[in-house]
């Protein structure tokens, strides 16, 4: 079972004034969210966490195309006869 990691949340100004602590939140895994007048402004992770975003982003397997364009040839008087 995999741990979900802890949200906090703090203002600009809390940010700005225990950056140090913020930091040393997020190396043991938790989130902390930074808000502006209350709303989320940005998010500080761990190299760790971040990481898993990343990789997880590369590992998008794109499925193969399912119209072939490659011969298709438009004929604009034939389409305005249709």
């Amino acid at each position: 079972m995999s741990r979900l990691p802890v949200d906090k949340r703090v203002s600009i100004a809390q940010a700005k004034d225990h950056f140090s602590s913020i930091i040393e939140s997020a190396e043991r895994g938790t989130i902390v969210t930074v808000t502006r007048r209350g709303k989320p402004v940005a998010r500080v992770i761990s190299e760790a966490e971040y990481a898993k975003l990343i990789a997880r982003r590369r590992k998008v397997a794109w499925p193969v195309p399912v119209l072939d364009t490659r011969k298709f040839r438009f004929d604009r008087e034939e389409a305005n006869r249709r």
